[in-house]
């Protein structure tokens, strides 16, 4: 018997691009909502949700959530202090292997039980799939998908899901925490050689071109560009040059 194969690819691959180069370039917390909202109908997923976990390990039902959640749901949750007996943040807590929800343990007399099955009710989905992030900096993330067919992820195809939904959701993750990073950050201070190769750099001069007007050595200039770019939550320098623009830093 020849053994089935895990699908090539679950997600499109001009659609995972565009994702991903969409994450990777959002600038705001509304941008990186928007991009998320789209999942569900270029995907081919009833509902995602995204919630960053803190760095801690601590739970807060304030931190950053995107998801497509029903609002009914989405306030019963927040009313019913679920977060805290929710089996699958606690499993997110515990692995950083994606895991399907069917895979969970819970007994039925416990609380978390009766939120699961509430779940059910609200259209949450008959199927999920979670992807516990962890970030650089040592962050804590989780993303999920569900679906209607109870099926969706069993066997082989769980390996296809599991695959493409970790590249994108770490993509997520990364672009929350360097927006957040960026926000939070609030008066953020270049020093006089950073200030000068990102001046020349939005002139239109590249790295070898602000290196001979400065005086100084072209690793240096790439060097005070990479940690502009850090300083200003951007994924690009064109990015730090729109930032820092915005600021009024140059």
């Amino acid at each position: 018997m020849i053994p089935r194969k895990a699908p090539l690819s679950v997600i499109r691959p001009g659609v995972l691009q565009g994702l991903v180069a969409a994450l990777t370039h959002a600038q705001t917390l509304e941008e990186l909502s928007a991009i998320l909202e789209t999942l569900p109908e270029k995907c081919g997923m009833l509902n995602f949700i995204y919630y960053f976990m803190g760095e801690n390990g601590v739970l807060r039902p304030d931190n950053f959530t995107c998801t497509n959640y029903p609002e009914e749901w989405k306030n019963r949750y927040y009313e019913k202090d679920y977060l805290f007996v929710d089996p699958v943040v606690r499993r997110a807590t515990q692995t950083s292997l994606p895991f399907e929800w069917r895979e969970l343990s819970v007994e039925k007399s416990t609380p978390s039980y009766k939120m699961m099955m509430e779940g059910l009710d609200f259209n949450v989905g008959n199927a999920g799939l979670s992807i516990p992030l962890r970030s650089v900096g040592g962050s804590y993330g989780l993303f999920a998908i569900t679906s209607e067919n109870e099926h969706k992820f069993d066997g082989i195809n769980r390996i296809g899901y599991a695959r493409e939904y970790q590249i994108l959701a770490n993509y997520i993750h990364e672009a929350y925490v360097r927006i957040a990073a960026f926000q939070v950050s609030g008066v953020v201070e270049l020093s006089g050689e950073e200030r000068a190769c990102l001046k020349l750099a939005a002139e239109g001069l590249l790295g070898q071109e602000i290196a001979r007007r400065l005086k100084m050595p072209d690793s240096v200039v790439r060097l005070c560009l990479r940690v502009v770019r850090h300083k200003l939550g951007a994924a690009t320098t064109e990015m730090a040059i729109r930032n820092a623009l915005s600021l009024g830093m140059i």
